[in-house]
């Protein structure tokens, strides 16, 4: 999956399984909280979707708040663990 189809999936996850009505908001500098007004419980829900949906493991373990700060750190963190799955 292209960088862009990551970015396309996520936007899908967040508008038809979150049902976030902030997403006139959504683009790569848009920082989950602040921006999208997205809670812990809401960001986890994202990555279980990623996990579901897209086939993107996400191991508790390399979890930070960094990573999940904007949909760009997201987007490059799920980038990243899929390129590590591909070559696993």
């Amino acid at each position: 999956m292209t960088r862009e189809q990551l970015l396309q999936s996520v936007y899908d996850i967040m508008k038809d399984k979150l049902e976030l009505p902030t997403l006139s908001s959504f683009n790569e500098s848009a920082r989950l909280n602040e921006d999208l007004y997205m809670d812990s419980i809401m960001i986890l829900q994202l990555l279980l979707h990623v996990e579901l949906d897209l086939g993107i493991g996400v191991p508790d373990e390399v979890l930070s708040p960094k990573e999940l700060h904007t949909v760009r750190t997201l987007i490059d963190f799920l980038d990243r663990l899929q390129k590590a799955e591909e070559h696993a």
